[in-house]
């Protein structure tokens, strides 16, 4: 089946080895990203624990995400004063951004929600667009999102963003400090040591999904105890 196939090449797409710390692993949930890069794979980056690979799910987020990151990034494509997946880089970190104003220093990233109206950007959204702001310095930002269920004839919402140059600063910090944690995490092979968005009520609607959730959960109960035992982390892994 395709489908079968497709599945396959979603694993292979996700755990190809990248340089440095990305945006996307530190923005979202930073723990996953470390459970992620710790799996054991087979010599094609496909899982070798069956229930760790990719699901219906991930193809669909995978293919409507990029769908609309290529189509936009085409038709901006035609007007100069916009770059195209501009590669920042910070250190470790390492982002790319949809689309980038030039001329008036503006971080451009396109969403997709399978919503019909949004008064509001997803907290997703935001975590990544100040991650970018921060990274150019950028005061302004916008999040370009089509809605897909909507009909009519108004199926995008523009929202522009804003930061002070504290707020920047804050933000690159915390980039910082998460990458340094998910660094070591995979370097010491202990995915307790780096920062989860479980507490986070904008973002922990991510555990749902998240093929780690046992052993993520289990760690919290050890994290939450006053004395934790060495022997308990080691069982978890």
């Amino acid at each position: 089946m395709i489908l079968d196939k497709l599945k396959e090449a979603t694993d292979i797409h996700y755990n190809k080895h990248r340089e440095g710390i990305h945006v996307s692993d530190i923005t979202l949930c930073p723990r996953e990203a470390c459970f992620r890069a710790l799996e054991p794979k087979d010599k094609d980056g496909i899982p070798i624990d069956k229930t760790k690979r990719a699901t219906n799910t991930d193809v669909n987020f995978f293919s409507s995400g990029h769908a609309i990151h290529e189509a936009i990034q085409i038709l901006a494509s035609y007007f100069p004063e916009y770059e195209i997946e501009k590669e920042i880089k910070h250190g470790d970190i390492v982002g790319h951004i949809d689309l980038f104003d030039k001329t008036n220093h503006i971080p451009i990233e396109a969403k997709s929600a399978r919503k019909g109206t949004m008064e509001e950007p997803q907290a997703h959204y935001l975590k990544q667009l100040e991650a970018y702001m921060a990274l150019t310095n950028a005061d302004t930002g916008i999040i370009l999102v089509q809605l897909l269920q909507h009909f009519k004839d108004k199926p995008f919402v523009e929202f522009y963003h804003h930061m002070t140059e504290e707020q920047r600063e804050a933000t690159l910090k915390q980039l910082e400090r998460d990458a340094i944690q998910l660094k070591s995490g995979i370097m010491n092979l202990m995915p307790n040591l780096v920062r989860h968005i479980a507490d986070d009520p904008n973002l922990n609607w991510k555990c749902n999904y998240c093929k780690w959730f046992n052993p993520c959960l289990a760690f919290r109960k050890l994290e939450s105890l006053d004395k934790p035992n060495e022997n308990a982390v080691e069982e978890i892994l």
